[in-house]
């Protein structure tokens, strides 16, 4: 059976959720795509080209930077809605937690990660300020908000996705307000 960078990537995904960057394991991996660890080094020099992998699927998942992904007709706090609801329903696991703890003693994927967050807290000032807030205002509510992403599935990640959705809307409500 041939296994692609991609079922890798995979795998290693499902891992991040359940067990963070420290439980990625190449042989372990292995063992559960049913291949020798040589499968692996075909496709990745080491595990850190595994673990880079995983941060640029992540970052990819951010779409509110790609053209037609938010519609001009939607208003600023619907735009920022489907962000914080694109982010629940697409079924992470905690990868997201995972990756920021591992960024914390890894200046390489920091750098990554706040690069992204730079864009994602930009486009956040970008709809405060569509709100009606001045740039200082818009600044720290776009800061509040992306922890409130950030922290959303530590705080209910064991809950069901409706119940999610719900709690994540009240905290959206009041800080578009």
């Amino acid at each position: 059976m041939s296994i692609s960078r991609d079922d890798w990537i995979d795998a290693a995904w499902n891992v991040l959720g359940e067990a963070g960057v420290e439980g990625i394991r190449v042989e372990q991996l292995a063992r559960k795509l049913s291949v020798t660890k040589g499968s692996f080094y075909w496709h990745f020099k080491n595990r850190q080209g595994l673990v880079d992998a995983m941060i640029e699927r992540w970052l990819g998942m951010r779409e509110e930077d790609r053209p037609g992904y938010l519609s001009a007709s939607e208003s600023p706090g619907d735009r920022m809605w489907k962000v914080i609801e694109r982010g629940i329903t697409r079924g992470t696991r905690g990868q997201a937690a995972a990756l920021r703890l591992w960024a914390q003693r890894n200046p390489e994927v920091e750098q990554k990660i706040v690069a992204a967050d730079a864009v994602r807290r930009q486009f956040f000032i970008d709809q405060f300020k569509a709100l009606g807030h001045d740039e200082e205002t818009a600044e720290i509510r776009a800061a509040v908000y992306m922890s409130v992403i950030s922290a959303e599935f530590l705080h209910s990640g064991s809950r069901n996705e409706s119940d999610r959705l719900a709690m994540a809307r009240r905290k959206h409500e009041m800080l578009i307000r």
